[in-house]
Order: structure tokens, then sequence, then C-alpha cells
């Protein structure tokens, strides 16, 4: 399957789904940041909290 490179960039534009790797719930821990964004920008898309130690 071949994309068309306007398509490529779309994908990594506007993705379906994100995997915040290292989330945490620890306010000084940028995994923390970027899952706070994400819910506070109304990132429609499917989020993946994923931290090794949890």
């Amino acid at each position: 399957m071949k994309m068309e490179s306007d398509n490529i960039i779309d994908v990594f534009l506007h993705p379906k789904s994100v995997a915040v790797i290292g989330a945490s719930k620890k306010l000084t821990k940028g995994g923390f940041r970027i899952a706070t964004n994400l819910i506070t920008n109304n990132f429609r898309g499917k989020v993946h909290f994923i931290n090794p130690n949890a």
C-alpha cells in the first residue's frame, strides 16, 4: 500500500491515537505535562498511558 505524501503528513498531524510513554501522576514529570496537555486541549483520539512502574 503506497500513501501519497499529503496522507502521510495528515496521519502525523492528526493522529487517531497517541501513547504517552512514561505517564505519571507526579506534577513535575514530563509524562504528566504531556497527558495534561492532551486532555486540556481536547485531543479527540484515544490516549494510551504507559508507565512500566505502575
